[in-house]
């Protein structure tokens, strides 16, 4: 059962992701607040504000159902040797951050320009969280991999289906929560994440050594 909060802290660590998190100032000044926004009552911006966070989490679930299939795919050839896999992942998560903490360059960008245009703003937001879906598995690939193949190693499904849902929990709640912070308070939040997002590398560097770390722990004490 503990996977399962380690699965949840992943997916917040991947909203963090350098590739992807860098995406959210630019969607935040083009789309969140267009003309007009302002003018809208508290519960209308709310229900605004969970209607495009929701929109974008479908587009990261797109994503990450098409990774996971893959995975799936892929484990059925690599079936008998999955714990050593999975090691090797653990392996690879530390070595990537080390990298970031290093500062490689591993950038992800869309274009997004301003568009005042409210009748698309449904597709946009679609469209934003299939970029964040790429950008944060263009960074974070084996950290997910991680967790899909402990969720296929599990002893049953339903133990297996928790770990992806707490993982991509994680990653949702966040989104909830910066989509909103901006619906409510754009300067601010953009204000705060500018300062935040020079240290996100090593941030999410220490972190992922961490979970690199924790996940060849938790496999060798299985063998």
């Amino acid at each position: 059962m503990e996977f399962v909060y380690f699965s949840f802290l992943q997916g917040v660590v991947a909203f963090f992701a350098p590739c992807a998190v860098a995406l959210l100032p630019g969607y935040i000044v083009a789309y969140i607040s267009r003309t007009g926004e302002s003018q809208l009552d508290f519960s209308s911006k709310f229900m605004r504000g969970l209607k495009l966070a929701f929109l974008s989490i479908l587009g990261i679930l797109v994503i990450y159902a098409l990774a996971g299939a893959l995975i799936v795919v892929a484990s059925q050839i690599l079936k008998a040797y999955m714990k050593w896999v999975t090691i090797g992942m653990g392996g690879i998560i530390i070595v990537l951050g080390g990298l970031i903490i290093a500062g490689k360059d591993i950038a992800f960008s869309v274009n997004m320009n301003q568009n005042t245009d409210s009748s698309s703003e449904a597709w946009e937001a679609f469209i934003f969280g299939v970029s964040y879906a790429i950008g944060a598995l263009g960074c974070l690939f084996p950290l997910f991999l991680v967790v899909a193949t402990q969720a296929m190693g599990a002893p049953s499904l339903l133990l297996g289906g928790s770990y992806i849902f707490a993982y991509f929990t994680g990653i949702s709640l966040m989104m909830i929560t910066a989509i909103l912070l901006s619906t409510f308070a754009r300067d601010l939040f953009i204000k705060y994440l500018r300062k935040i997002l020079p240290h996100m590398d090593k941030i999410t560097g220490t972190l992922l050594i961490l979970a690199g770390g924790y996940v060849i722990y938790y496999q060798t004490i299985l063998i």
